[in-house]
C-alpha cells in the first residue's frame, strides 16, 4: 500500500509538471536554458511569483520533511524543487501564469489526499 501510495504522489507531481511544461509550450514559452538553470535556486524556497503555486510547495515541503520516510524524502524533495522551478519559469509568462493559480489549487487538493497516509497536517 505504502508504494502504491508513493508511486501515486510521484505520478501527480508529474502530472503537475507535465501540465505546466505543456502550458509554457502552448503559450510560446522557452523550454532552454531557462529551465537547466540551478538547483540551488529551487531548493533555496524562493518565490514562483504565483501565491497558490507558494502556498502549495511550501505545505508539501513541510508534510515531505516532517512526515515523510527518509528513504522516501529524496525524489520527493527533487521533484518539489523541479515543480517550483517550472512554475516560476513559468510565470513570466503572463499567459501561462494565469492558469498557474488554478492548477496548483487542484495540485494542492490532490496532493492532499494523496500523503494522508503520512497524517501531514494541512
Amino acid at each position: 500500500m505504502k508504494k502504491t501510495s508513493r508511486i501515486s504522489v510521484l505520478l501527480t507531481a508529474s502530472v503537475v509538471l507535465v501540465a505546466s511544461l505543456a502550458c509554457k509550450k502552448l503559450t510560446g514559452g522557452s523550454s532552454d536554458s531557462t529551465e537547466s538553470s540551478s538547483t540551488s535556486s529551487a531548493a533555496s524556497g524562493d518565490s514562483t511569483g504565483v501565491p497558490e503555486c507558494d502556498e502549495y510547495l511550501e505545505k508539501y515541503s513541510k508534510c515531505v520533511e516532517a512526515n515523510v520516510p527518509e528513504v522516501a524524502r529524496g525524489p520527493l524533495k527533487d521533484s518539489i524543487d523541479k515543480m517550483r522551478q517550472t512554475y516560476k519559469t513559468s510565470a513570466q509568462n503572463p499567459a501561462a501564469k494565469a492558469g498557474l493559480g488554478m492548477g496548483c489549487k487542484q495540485a494542492l487538493e490532490t496532493t492532499k489526499q494523496a500523503m494522508s497516509q503520512y497524517n501531514c497536517t494541512w
